[in-house]
């Protein structure tokens, strides 16, 4: 079941959020998968290694049905060793632009509202 989860965090997030990406570090490229998102920042979970945390990357990934892939800088909090193998990577977004904020927080209230039909159903 996709839930939003509203932890300490003033920013609402999706949990799961499964879409591939890539963390953009210098030259190196980690494929990964977001596991939740928010107009802030979010998780990655990678099979090789990722990032250190404290670097600054790109991240990449489809916001929503856009076609094309957004890129946005993001600082990695932290780094955790994941389920199967994997590791888990904190981010937290830095300058967004308006665009791709404005499309991060249309997606998370379109699954806020899928989650509340569904719950009244």
């Amino acid at each position: 079941m996709v839930s939003v989860v509203k932890e300490k965090r003033t920013t609402p997030r999706i949990q799961p959020y499964i879409v591939p990406c890539l963390l953009i570090d210098g030259d190196r490229r980690v494929a990964g998968y977001m596991t939740d998102l928010s107009s802030r920042g979010g998780r990655a979970a990678c099979e090789s290694r990722p990032p250190e945390a404290g670097a600054l990357v790109l991240l990449e990934l489809r916001i929503g049905r856009q076609v094309e892939p957004s890129r946005i800088k993001a600082a990695v909090k932290w780094v955790r060793r994941g389920a199967r193998g994997m590791q888990a990577v904190g981010l937290r977004f830095e300058r967004v632009p308006p665009a791709e904020r404005k499309a991060l927080e249309a997606l998370v209230e379109e699954f806020r509202r899928r989650v509340a039909e569904i719950g009244q159903g």
